[in-house]
């Protein structure tokens, strides 16, 4: 774990050393710099947006009545969010993060946020337990002070001073003991009453627990309900008795008349088979019934202010036929006992734990306060394997959820928002880690050797594209694992010593070597400026020569050259074009990843004698002359980037190579989402079998 971070401490350098160059427009892209994108306005004419049945969700709720409420379902539907890492400062040593947004519901896909750089954690977010530090109250008083961590930050209250004692597992008094001499109190659960005893900083409630219901006429599961699922036919407990006749008849003119049994009557809340169908009290919704009267139901509602109190079930007619529910008071109202010196506050309740229903349970002034949980929206069987990780939610007027912060700034409450989740990825990326989380690492497929080359042009209108590419190989540096197997090299130009310096040249920065060295590598790019000879060809070509005989070259390489005048400007290759190789391995998959914005071009010459200019007596590499060698070539793939006006133009397009080799063409992008997905892509075609 340390050399790998040691290798992304020297990755993240190298990214700031370029970034001072021209190759950036940002001097430094120090963490918190990086240049922001304001999320667009809604198209209130696009269907997608105003209209429910033509969204992207088929939104078919009736209750979306609001603008905001459009837009947050076109977000969830059409706005994928990912994190990526920033180039950070040469003088901080965190890791910092920047969020993007890509509105997936446009072809192509399209950037509409790029946000600022942002350190990613300050605390573990799943550890949300409230710690107590010393704070100084004021001059000469020592106090205490909550510090917790929210959404990975640390939050801090305000410092008070030391206080009487209490069940928290803290010295509140500041007398060095902790929760002592703490009184026994009065506890309920939903069973009765118990005793509240502080152990190991919390209070515990010893009462009576639910047992699993008998047909015995008592509550025993202490769910507010009596014998439910226990009864026989005739509501009551035991076995049916036999049928007997418990009614009289009279014989009249031949025909038995006049039945006095009780008859059938519509079913009400009683617990009685009223209307002799064997069930009882059914489609009926009975909070009260016979039995219930006067029982206690634990409630949290007005006109209790807080705490737990109890409303009880009576009879609102002389016959019991109908039940009402009294309002929810103090348990003191219930049994003067409990009443506090002998005075009753009917609407303050017994305090219990803090639970998240907009009422203040603790009676502590506050509602639903410092009240999280862990959530997880996907698969649960998917929760923590692989890269899966549940996220937090806090509690918010009785409802869980997350904070969601608008381009003004705004804080939004969002319910059921799970912040900071981690869910399974569309497919399992071969880099090590099991993305999809389904337990198998890589689907069950194994790195092979695999030799990666990328040849970039420096020039200055890819300043985005570039930095793209390096948050992209940043993005990958994250979870990737092994070194012996992968190997990387970096080929780029043209550069110059100086803005408007007569030398131009492309250099071998790195020749395919681990990832770690190959990271840094970077600190031999030179100083930028702008050029103007892509040599695209030349780079092709000396870079595949060395996999076919020397003998079936179109060009031998000990008569290609760079020595004849250019104008004003000289034209060099580092190495020298006669001693540049990639040193491929014998028996890898090779890949050439090819990113330039402009046509394939060659400024390469043959020569009869190289120290002599004028025995030029042939020009440029050509297209054919790269095609001949890709045939003579085994185990390689060519994965050009280009612009949709440089894929197949006649003898300077890119996507022939791709098409010649079995590799894949891709448009050019300064998306490093798009980048990231793309790079996996190639690894895991090429190295991930």
């Amino acid at each position: 774990m340390q050399k790998k971070f040691f290798f992304l401490k020297i990755f993240f350098f190298l990214i700031a050393f370029v970034g001072c160059s021209d190759l950036f427009e940002n001097p430094i892209p120090f963490p918190g710099y990086l240049d922001t994108q304001e999320e667009p306005q809604y198209d209130l004419t696009n269907d997608a947006v105003t209209s429910q049945e033509n969204s992207p969700g088929e939104l078919q709720k009736g209750n979306i009545s609001s603008l905001f409420e459009i837009e947050q379902q076109y977000k969830k539907d059409c706005h994928k969010i990912e994190y990526f890492f920033c180039p950070p400062s040469l003088f901080l040593d965190e890791i910092w993060e920047f969020q993007l947004i890509t509105d997936t519901c446009k072809d192509p896909e399209e950037i509409v946020y790029k946000g600022p750089c942002e350190q990613k954690f300050e605390c573990d977010p799943s550890n949300t337990q409230l710690e107590k530090i010393v704070c100084l109250y004021d001059e000469d008083v020592v106090g205490l002070k909550d510090k917790w961590c929210d959404k990975g930050k640390w939050k801090f209250g305000e410092c008070q001073s030391c206080e009487a004692e209490i069940c928290d597992g803290i010295d509140n008094d500041c007398d060095g003991e902790i929760d002592e001499n703490q009184p026994l109190k009065v506890c309920f659960n939903d069973c009765g009453l118990g005793d509240l005893i502080c152990f190991q900083g919390e209070e515990i409630c010893y009462a009576p627990e639910p047992e699993e219901e008998i047909c015995d006429y008592i509550d025993n599961d202490c769910d507010g309900l009596i014998d439910e699922d226990q009864k026989n036919v005739c509501g009551n407990c035991g076995t049916v008795p036999e049928e007997t006749c418990d009614g009289f008849e009279f014989c009249n003119g031949g025909n038995w008349v006049g039945c006095s049994a009780q008859q059938p009557i519509p079913e009400f809340c009683d617990g009685l088979d009223n209307d002799c169908d064997g069930e009882v009290d059914e489609d009926l919704d009975c909070l009260c019934t016979l039995q219930m009267v006067g029982a206690l139901i634990p409630c949290m509602e007005p006109p209790l202010e807080c705490g737990m109190g109890y409303k009880t079930c009576e009879c609102l007619n002389d016959e019991c036929t109908e039940f009402g529910v009294t309002p929810c008071y103090a348990a003191c109202s219930y049994n003067p006992s409990l009443a506090i010196d002998g005075v009753c506050d009917m609407v303050k309740g017994i305090i219990t734990d803090e639970v998240c229903n907009n009422h203040d349970e603790n009676c502590n002034g506050e509602i639903d306060e410092n009240l999280t949980k862990v959530c997880y929206t996907g698969d649960p069987q998917t929760m923590n394997v692989g890269i899966c990780v549940p996220g937090m939610m806090v509690c918010e007027a009785g409802a869980f959820g997350s904070y969601y912060e608008q381009l003004n700034g705004e804080q939004v409450f969002i319910p059921d928002y799970c912040y900071g989740e981690v869910l399974p990825a569309d497919s399992d990326d071969c880099n090590g880690e099991d993305d999809n989380c389904d337990g198998i690492i890589d689907d069950g497929k194994e790195l092979v050797d695999t030799d990666i080359l990328f040849i970039i042009d420096a020039s200055g209108s890819m300043n985005d594209e570039i930095e793209a590419v390096m948050i992209a190989l940043n993005q990958f540096a994250e979870s990737y694992k092994d070194e012996d197997v992968i190997k990387w090299s970096l080929l780029m130009g043209p550069f110059r010593d100086s803005f408007s310096g007569p030398n131009q040249y492309n250099v071998l920065i790195s020749n395919l070597v681990p990832f770690s060295d190959f990271v840094a590598s970077f600190s031999s790019i030179p100083v930028l400026g702008w050029s103007n000879k892509e040599a695209m060809h030349d780079l092709l070509y000396l870079s595949i020569y060395n996999l076919v005989p020397f003998g079936n070259l179109p060009h031998q390489i000990d008569v290609l050259g760079y020595g004849y005048p250019m104008g004003n400007d000289t034209y060099t290759l580092i190495p020298d074009v006669q001693d540049f190789e990639i040193n491929w391995r014998n028996d890898s998959n090779k890949v050439i990843i090819l990113a330039s914005d402009e046509f394939m071009d060659s400024h390469l010459k043959m020569f009869g004698d190289l120290s002599n200019w004028s025995s030029i007596y042939d020009e440029w590499i050509t297209e054919q002359d790269i095609l001949d060698v890709l045939t003579g070539t085994i185990n390689l793939k060519i994965y050009p980037f280009s612009t949709n006006a440089t894929k197949n133009t006649l003898n300077s397009g890119f996507e022939i190579y791709a098409t010649q080799s079995g590799g894949e063409w891709f448009k050019l992008t300064n998306n490093p989402a798009e980048m990231y997905e793309n790079l996996m892509t190639i690894i895991g075609e090429n190295a991930c079998q």
